[in-house]
C-alpha cells in the first residue's frame, strides 16, 4: 500500500511542475486591457458567478508569500468538503491519513524550490485556506525582493497582475484524492517577464495565518504535526518551529522526518528522504503509477469514511 502522504506530496509537485512549463508559453496581450478583481474573496466570488475570463490580465489585492498552498479552490468549498471529512472519519483510521485531513482544510503551505525558472506561490486573504495559486517568473520575482528592505520576510502585500490561466491537467489526480473532481478550481495566475504582468507592493503583511507541518516516521507508521503561526511576525514561526521539533523528540523510539513545510531552508532538519521533488514528478509523471497511487489513497479513505 502506497503512503497516502507521499502519494500527495508526489501528485501536488507534478502539478507544480506542469504549471511551471505552461508558464514558459508566449502569450499576447488582451485588447480589453487589466480586470481589476478586488481581493481574494472577490476573486473567488467572481469564480462562482462564472465571469472571470480565462487569457485576461487580472489584478487582485492579497498577500503574497512563497508559501503556497498545499490544495486551492473556493474557500466555502474547501472549509464544507473539509469538515464532511474530518465528520467521516473513523477512529480506527490510520494517523496517515491525518495528514489528509489536515491538507484538506487548506491551511497548510509547503514551500518549494523554483522548476523550469518559475516560483510556485499563494496569494491569500488572511489565512490559508483563502489562496489563490500563483505562477511567477523566477528572476521577475528575485529581483523584485531584492528591492524590499526587509529581504528576509516571505509575506508582502501586494497588488498581483499577472494573466489568468488554466491550471494543467495534471492537478485533476491531485484534486481526485480530496473528493473535488468536479468541483476542482480551473485557474491560476501566472506573473510572467512581460510588460503587463507586475508585483505592486503595499507594504508589510499584517497578519497571515497559515498551517506550518512536518511529516515523519515510527516504527513503519507515518505521522503528521502541524502549527499554526502568524508568517507576519517572525517570532511566532520561530515558536512554531520549536514546538514541532520538541514534540518530534518527545515521541517513543526513533523517529525519521519525512518531509515538512519548507523544503528551501528546511528549519526542521534534514533527512534523506526529505526534498524528493524531482523523484515525486518523475513518478507521477507514469500515469500509469499515478493512478495506481490515487486509486490505492482513494481505496484506503473509502476504507476509514
Amino acid at each position: 500500500m502506497v503512503d497516502p502522504i507521499t502519494a500527495t506530496l508526489g501528485a501536488l509537485s507534478l502539478g507544480v511542475d506542469a504549471a511551471s512549463v505552461y508558464h514558459q508559453r508566449k502569450t499576447a496581450v488582451p485588447d480589453g486591457g487589466v480586470d481589476e478583481i478586488g481581493g481574494v474573496k472577490e476573486f473567488w466570488a467572481a469564480h462562482r458567478q462564472d465571469t472571470l475570463n480565462t487569457g485576461s490580465y487580472v489584478t487582485v489585492e492579497g498577500t503574497l508569500s512563497l508559501y503556497a498552498p498545499m490544495i486551492f479552490g473556493d474557500p466555502r468549498l474547501i472549509k464544507q468538503r473539509h469538515f464532511e471529512f474530518r465528520d467521516a472519519l473513523s477512529t480506527r483510521a490510520p494517523t496517515s491519513i491525518d495528514a489528509l485531513v489536515s491538507i484538506s482544510s487548506g491551511q497548510p503551505v509547503v514551500r518549494l524550490e523554483p522548476m523550469k525558472g518559475v516560483y510556485y506561490a499563494g496569494l491569500y486573504e488572511g489565512i490559508g485556506r483563502n489562496s489563490i495559486p500563483v505562477f511567477i517568473d523566477q528572476s521577475r520575482l528575485d529581483s523584485w525582493r531584492d528591492r524590499r528592505t526587509s529581504a528576509g520576510k516571505q509575506v508582502w502585500d501586494v497588488a498581483l497582475t499577472g494573466q489568468l490561466d488554466d491550471l494543467p491537467t495534471e492537478w485533476d489526480d491531485f484534486f481526485s484524492i480530496f473528493g473535488l473532481d468536479q468541483e476542482a478550481p480551473e485557474y491560476a495566475i501566472y506573473v510572467q517577464d512581460d510588460s503587463v504582468s507586475n508585483i505592486e507592493y503595499r507594504g508589510e503583511t499584517r497578519f497571515f495565518e497559515a498551517d506550518v507541518w512536518a511529516a515523519y516516521e515510527r516504527d513503519g507508521d507515518r505521522g503528521w504535526m502541524t502549527r499554526c503561526p502568524d508568517f507576519a511576525e517572525r517570532t511566532e514561526i520561530r515558536r512554531s518551529i520549536d514546538a514541532i521539533i520538541d514534540n518530534l523528540e518527545a515521541v517513543d523510539g526513533p523517529v525519521e522526518l519525512i518531509s515538512q513545510y519548507d523544503l528551501v531552508d528546511r528549519p526542521l532538519g534534514t533527512s534523506p528522504n526529505i526534498d524528493q521533488t524531482a523523484t515525486h514528478v518523475q513518478e507521477m509523471s507514469n500515469r500509469r503509477v499515478r493512478e495506481n497511487y490515487i486509486d490505492e489513497v482513494s481505496a484506503l479513505i473509502d476504507r476509514y469514511t
